[in-house]
């Protein structure tokens, strides 16, 4: 069944569009632009082909695709985790923490900070954020730095800033991937 959607005219000259009744009125959602009807992307040939589907949504064939680029190698790596949650104050807090040893507040500058771990860190990734221990309240908004501790392979050495950029004593949430083979 076709359903009619419009008749323009032009001196004289008559086109019609028209779409399947099983599409519903989707194609209305068109514009007419110099006398010719701009249909959306909804809207099927008259054919009653399906409209296209972009790549990343989960009906395109792409997101069926096996992930690529990991090598065996790095698909069989002992990744492992260690984490910090550290008060303004420099203390560690230990029901939220796993596999750090200590953390301190380094007295000159403000804001600085030590975090030790129980195993060797220094081939690892370091992520580090802004945040207060638990699970309420709102900290201070500011940022982070976070790189390893000289000397040590087990340590990270942290500043925390306020929004202006200077050293300021904020608590803060450190995680670190490390590979377990040595």
């Amino acid at each position: 069944m076709e359903l009619l959607i419009a008749t323009l005219t032009d001196k004289g000259a008559s086109m019609k569009f028209g779409i399947s009744a099983a599409r519903g009125l989707s194609a209305v959602a068109g514009s007419v632009i110099a006398g010719f009807l701009i249909a959306s992307p909804a809207a099927a040939d008259a054919t009653g082909a399906a409209a296209p589907v972009p790549p990343n949504t989960t009906n395109s064939a792409a997101s069926h695709t096996a992930a690529k680029g990991l090598s065996e190698n790095d698909q069989n790596r002992d990744e492992r985790i260690v984490r910090a949650v550290v008060r303004a104050d420099g203390t560690l807090v230990p029901g939220q923490s796993f596999g750090a040893t200590s953390a301190t507040r380094v007295e000159h500058p403000v804001g600085t900070y030590q975090v030790c771990f129980a195993v060797p860190i220094t081939n690892g990734t370091y992520v580090a954020s802004i945040g207060f221990p638990g699970n309420s309240g709102a900290s201070a908004p500011g940022e982070i730095t976070v790189v390893g501790r000289a000397g040590t392979d087990n340590c990270l050495y942290i500043q925390t800033f306020n929004s202006a950029g200077t050293l300021a004593d904020r608590g803060f949430h450190v995680v670190v991937v490390y590979s377990g083979q040595r």
